[in-house]
C-alpha cells in the first residue's frame, strides 16, 4: 500500500471520528431546541436518533473517502506525468473537465511538459550539431575533468592518438602517452594557466602539432582542461622547403654570378688585351650567363606551375609529342639518338596544357641530356578504364638505385651526372604532375637507363 493511500485512510478515519462527534453534538442541540420549542415533546426514540447519526456519518465518510481517492488518483497521474517528462519521454496531455478542481493544475502540468519537451528537443539538436562539428573538425579535441579523467575526445583525436575506452572514466595519461604532451597538460593543472607549444608526436607517421592546452574554469571552483591539437606538419614542412629553396636558389645563383664577376674583373685588370684570353673568358662568361638564364627560367616555371591556367582541354598526345621532339631535333641529331613515339595517332586526352608542356619538355630533355651517343628514347602510352599513363624511357647512364627517391627534390643532382643541369627539371615535372592530380615514379639503376612513368586519373563523368 502506498504512503499516500495510508495517509488518505488515516485522514478518513480521523474525519469519521470528528464527523460522528459533530453529528452527535448537532443531534443533541436539535433535540434541546425541539424540547424548548415544544414542551409537550418529552421523549425521543434514542435508537432512531443514533441510527440517523450513524447514517449521516457513514454518508459523510463515503463522500470524504471518494474525494480522497480522486485526489490520490490525480496526484498519481500528475506525479507519473512529471516523472516521464523529467526522463525526457513523450507523454500525452492530461485531459480534465473544466469543472474539475484540478483542471488549472493539469493545464500547468501540461505546459511544463510541453516546455520540457521543447527544451529537450533543442538540447538534443545542439548536442547533435556539436557532435557533428567536433567529429568533423580537422583539429584534435580532448576534454579532461578536474579529476584528471578524459571525458571527451573527438574522432580526429581518437584516430591520431589511438584513444580507446571512452565509456569508462580513466586517467588521461592512459591515452596521452607522449611525455612532452603529458607534461604540458600536467603543467596547466599545476599553474592553472593556458599555454601553447609546438610538439612532435612520433608514431607510424610522425606529426607536428601546434598544441594549445586551455584552462577552463567552471562554477563552484570546478574546472576543465581542454587540449587542442592542430596538425602543423604540412605547414612546418612547407616552411622548411621554402627555406631550403631560398638557400639553394641563393647558392645556385651565386655560383654563375661569382664566376661572371670574377672573369669580368680579370678582363678589366688587363686580360682583355690578350685576344686569345679575351675570347676564352667571354665564352666562359657566355656559358655562365646561359646557366643563369636557364636557372632563372626554371625558378620562374616552378612558381608558375600551380598559378597558371587550370582549364583542361583535349589534346592529341601523338601530335603534341611530335611537336616537342621537333623543338629539340638538333640536340637529338648531335647525339645520334633513335627516338620512337609509340603513342597511337588517334589518342586524345583532357589535360592542363601548360602542365603537360612542362612534363613532356623536361622528360624528353633529360632523356637526351643523360643518354649515350647512339642511344634510344622511347615514348609510350597506356590506358585502362579511368586511368592513362605517359612513359619516357632512355638507354642513358641511369640513376643509382639509392637516389631514385630524391631526384624530384629541388636542386638535387645525381652523383654520376656528367652534365650539370639546374637540378629543377624533375622537380618541375613533379609539381606539374601533382597539379594534374597524377603520380610519377622512376625505374632506373646505374648504367641501365631510366624509365619515367607518369599516371593520370581520367574524368569519366
Amino acid at each position: 500500500m502506498s504512503s499516500s493511500r495510508k495517509k488518505a485512510i488515516k485522514r478518513t478515519v480521523q474525519f469519521g471520528f470528528a464527523s460522528l462527534i459533530g453529528n452527535a453534538f448537532m443531534a443533541f442541540l436539535v433535540y434541546k431546541l425541539i424540547v424548548k420549542e415544544n414542551p409537550r415533546v418529552t421523549k425521543v426514540d434514542m435508537s432512531l436518533l443514533i441510527a440517523v447519526i450513524l447514517l449521516i456519518t457513514v454518508i459523510e465518510i463515503i463522500v470524504f473517502w471518494s474525494n480522497q481517492k480522486k485526489i490520490i488518483e490525480r496526484q498519481k497521474l500528475f506525479r507519473k506525468n512529471l516523472e516521464e517528462v523529467i526522463k525526457g519521454n513523450h507523454v500525452p496531455k492530461i485531459q480534465l473537465d473544466p469543472e474539475d478542481p484540478f483542471y488549472k493544475l493539469s493545464k500547468v502540468v501540461n505546459e511544463i511538459g510541453t516546455h520540457e519537451r521543447h527544451q529537450i528537443h533543442v538540447l538534443r539538436n545542439q548536442q547533435s550539431e556539436l557532435t557533428a562539428i567536433m567529429d568533423n573538425l580537422p583539429v584534435g579535441v580532448l576534454v579532461i575533468n578536474r579529476h584528471r579523467e578524459l571525458q571527451v575526445a573527438n574522432t580526429y583525436a581518437i584516430n591520431h592518438l589511438g584513444i580507446t575506452g571512452l565509456d569508462v572514466p580513466h586517467p588521461y595519461t592512459m591515452d596521452i602517452r607522449d611525455h612532452e604532451l603529458s607534461d604540458l597538460v600536467d603543467n596547466v593543472f599545476r599553474t592553472r594557466q593556458s599555454t601553447t607549444k609546438t610538439i612532435k608526436l612520433d608514431g607510424d607517421q610522425p606529426y607536428i602539432y601546434e598544441t594549445t592546452v586551455v584552462y577552463s574554469p567552471k562554477v563552484h571552483h570546478k574546472f576543465e582542461i581542454i587540449v587542442l591539437l592542430y596538425d602543423a606538419t604540412e605547414t612546418v614542412r612547407s616552411k622548411q622547403i621554402e627555406r631550403d629553396f631560398v638557400n639553394n636558389a641563393s647558392h645556385e645563383l651565386r655560383t654563375p654570378i661569382t664566376s661572371i664577376a670574377g672573369f669580368a674583373d680579370t678582363l678589366l685588370n688587363g686580360a682583355k688585351d690578350d685576344p686569345e684570353t679575351l675570347d676564352n673568358f667571354l665564352r666562359i662568361i657566355k656559358t655562365e650567363s646561359d646557366k643563369l638564364v636557364q636557372l632563372t627560367d626554371d625558378i620562374l616555371t616552378m612558381s608558375r606551375v600551380k598559378s597558371g591556367e587550370r582549364e583542361r582541354k583535349e589534346i592529341n598526345l601523338h601530335k603534341y609529342v611530335d611537336q616537342q621532339l621537333k623543338l629539340v631535333e638538333s640536340n637529338i641529331s648531335s647525339m645520334n639518338l633513335h627516338v620512337e613515339n609509340n603513342i597511337p595517332a588517334d589518342v586524345n586526352e583532357e589535360v592542363i596544357e601548360n602542365d603537360l608542356f612542362q612534363i613532356v619538355k623536361n622528360l624528353i630533355t633529360n632523356a637526351i641530356s643523360y643518354n649515350r651517343k647512339g642511344g634510344k628514347i622511347k615514348i609510350d602510352y597506356g590506358s585502362h578504364h579511368d586511368r592513362w599513363k605517359f612513359v619516357v624511357s632512355d638507354t642513358g647512364i641511369g640513376i643509382p638505385l639509392g637516389q631514385t627517391d630524391r631526384v624530384f627534390e629541388r636542386f638535387y643532382r645525381v652523383n654520376n651526372a656528367t652534365k650539370g643541369g639546374t637540378g629543377l627539371g624533375l622537380a618541375i615535372v613533379k609539381e606539374a604532375v601533382d597539379d594534374m592530380n597524377g603520380s610519377v615514379r622512376i625505374e632506373s639503376d646505374e648504367d641501365s637507363g631510366t624509365t619515367v612513368i607518369v599516371k593520370f586519373k581520367r574524368d569519366i563523368n
